[in-house]
C-alpha cells in the first residue's frame, strides 16, 4: 500500500496561492510559495480553526484569512498582526504533511517517513483532474492500477485518490507534447466509462 496520494495538478496551485484538497475525509490546504515549493497542511488554523486554504501568501508565509496569522514554510507561526512586537512561541504551528511535486502532480503523504521511491519519475506536459462517481477500489480495478494508485499506461500517467468514501479523483498527465490537448477529452471519456460500469454493479 502506498503512502503517497496525488491530490492535485501542479498547475492548479500557482505560486503564492492556496487551494483546498481532500484525502480520505481529511481537509488539506495546499499552497505554493514564491520560490515554487509546494506545501500541504491540515486545513485548519491553530488559532480559531479557520480553513487555511482560504488564506493568502505574504512574505513567503501562508496567512490565515481570519486574523492574519502567518505561518512559514516550516509551518511555525511567524507573525501575529494584532501583536506585531510579540516573539511568537515556537509551539504555535500548523499541522504539516509531506508534499512532493512529480510528473505534473502534487503528491501528499500523511506518513512523515514515506519513501520517495514510491513516486513516479518523468515529465508531464498536459494534465487533467476529474471527479469520478465511483468507489476507489472499482476504479483501480477497472483501470488495472496497482495499490500504489498510479501507473504509466501508454503515453499517459494515471493516478487516483479517494477524497471521501464512494468518490475517486482521477488524475491524468500526458507524457508527450503531441497529445497534451487530448488529455481533457480522454479524462472525460474515462470518467464516463467508469461511472457507467459502476451503475451496472448491483448494490
Amino acid at each position: 500500500m502506498t503512502d503517497w496520494f496525488p491530490l492535485a495538478l501542479g498547475m492548479d496551485v500557482p505560486p503564492e496561492t492556496a487551494a483546498p484538497a481532500r484525502l480520505c475525509g481529511k481537509e488539506i490546504a495546499l499552497w505554493r510559495g514564491a520560490d515554487g515549493n509546494v506545501h500541504a497542511w491540515e486545513d485548519r488554523c491553530p488559532h480559531r480553526g479557520m480553513r487555511l486554504s482560504f488564506g493568502f501568501v505574504r512574505n513567503g508565509n501562508l496567512a490565515c484569512l481570519y486574523h492574519g496569522w502567518q505561518f512559514g514554510a516550516d509551518a511555525t507561526c511567524r507573525h501575529i498582526p494584532a501583536h506585531p512586537e510579540l516573539r511568537v512561541p515556537g509551539t504555535i504551528h500548523a499541522h504539516p504533511y509531506r508534499a512532493e511535486e512529480r510528473a505534473g502532480m502534487i503528491w501528499v503523504s500523511l506518513n512523515e517517513d514515506a519513501s520517495l521511491d514510491e513516486l513516479p519519475d518523468g515529465d508531464a506536459f498536459g494534465a487533467r483532474s476529474i471527479l469520478v462517481q465511483a468507489p476507489l477500489a472499482s476504479v483501480r480495478a477497472t483501470l488495472a492500477l496497482p495499490e500504489e494508485g498510479w501507473n504509466w499506461q501508454e503515453d499517459c500517467l494515471l493516478a487516483v485518490h479517494e477524497p471521501e468514501p464512494g468518490l475517486t479523483m482521477l488524475h491524468m498527465a500526458a507524457t508527450t507534447l503531441a497529445n497534451r490537448l487530448d488529455v481533457a477529452a480522454r479524462a472525460k471519456t474515462t470518467r464516463d466509462r467508469l461511472e457507467a460500469l459502476n451503475e451496472k454493479v448491483p448494490a
